[in-house]
């Protein structure tokens, strides 16, 4: 069995088209990618979260050590 791959991206400083441009360089099929949000000011999350959702990925939302968080996986084709 693969054991996904899983890297964590402090995403507070990032924009929208600078995740989806991180993205879709970076992310493989079957790996996962923790996109650390923080505090969520300006609903953030939520922003990234529907952006992400209509581009075709698979999306959960995350809390973890009081910071928000999206894990974002690739789907498979």
């Amino acid at each position: 069995m693969k054991q996904n791959k899983n890297e964590i991206i402090n995403a507070e400083s990032l924009n929208i088209d600078t995740t989806l441009e991180k993205l879709s360089k970076e992310l493989k099929p079957d790996e996962t990618l923790i996109l650390d949000v923080g505090n969520n000011y300006f609903e953030q999350t939520d922003a990234i979260y529907d952006t992400l959702v209509m581009r075709g990925y698979d999306v959960r939302k995350s809390f973890k050590n009081g910071r928000n968080q999206i894990l974002v996986s690739k789907k498979r084709q």
